[in-house]
């Protein structure tokens, strides 16, 4: 059994209103414009969220996950080419290492979810040198947790909502740009 924070609580509530105000009518393609985003964050939104309406399924669908292992995955596809590039020969003895760990079957998997897109998609999102490190932060704390902090915690909200919701969420930070950087 796990619990939500109270401020999560209070946050996935007005999610759900929101989701179920505004999203009724928009397709579950998360690179097809949606209400409400600017043209570079709806680049944000199509890329990332490609890899979010995924895991979330996963996650609602009752396979749970830590937010360390969403963490290793979702980063290195949030940092794009290099980040995936860096999985096939990092290493965390390496102060300035890029994700800090080398697995070539992740980056196997993750260059083709990311290759699942068009080039025109791939080529809008890399021009905005995303701050990968500070948007994959941001999107793990907007997502439900277990109160130690451990596990992701899955709901029965459909993922594409779910990820619109999250996405207007922290595009209301005036602290960042499109792009997750501060500033």
């Amino acid at each position: 059994l796990y619990w939500w924070r109270p401020n999560q609580c209070y946050m996935w509530f007005l999610v759900a209103l929101f989701v179920s105000c505004s999203l009724a009518s928009a397709t579950s393609d998360p690179c097809v414009n949606q209400p409400g985003f600017s043209q570079e964050q709806q680049h944000v939104v199509c890329y990332v969220g490609n890899f979010l309406v995924k895991m979330l399924g996963e996650l609602n669908g009752g396979q749970p996950k830590t937010v360390t292992h969403v963490r290793v995955h979702l980063l290195p596809y949030i940092g794009g080419v290099p980040t995936l590039r860096a999985l096939l020969t990092d290493s965390p003895s390496d102060p300035n290492c890029t994700v800090c760990y080398t697995d070539v079957e992740t980056s196997q998997g993750l260059s083709g979810l990311r290759n699942s897109l068009s080039a025109q998609q791939l080529q809008d999102y890399d021009a905005l040198k995303v701050c990968y490190e500070i948007l994959t932060e941001r999107i793990l704390r907007a997502i439900p947790q277990s109160e130690d902090g451990v596990w992701l915690v899955g709901h029965e909200v459909d993922p594409f909502k779910q990820t619109i919701a999250l996405f207007h969420t922290l595009f209301s930070d005036s602290k960042f740009t499109d792009a997750s950087c501060r500033k």
